[in-house]
């Protein structure tokens, strides 16, 4: 379904996850596409931050790859998007 509703090229999909380090209060972010990957530590926060972390990766990336997509499908996480967005971003 995803290659009929989004074909490639002209989609972009870039998948991610923010996590939790099980032993610690330490959270990460993995980012994975097309063009890059990246694993990347947020230090002291939650998932949420982690998934935080990963949507700014990915957009600072995007801006090195203009040329090679039109459309790209981010997240599915509507609080995450609007943390993103807000002015005021603290942790969580």
């Amino acid at each position: 379904m995803l290659n009929i509703l989004y074909p490639d090229p002209e989609w972009l999909r870039i998948f991610f996850d923010g996590s939790l380090l099980s032993d610690s209060h330490n959270a990460g972010a993995r980012v994975f596409s097309e063009f890059f990957s990246f694993y990347v530590p947020v230090g002291r926060g939650t998932a949420f931050d982690g998934e935080i972390a990963a949507i700014r990766t990915a957009l600072s990336q995007l801006q090195c790859h203009l040329e090679k997509f039109t459309r790209v499908i981010l997240c599915d996480s509507i609080a995450a998007l609007l943390a993103i967005v807000s002015d005021n971003n603290p942790k969580t």
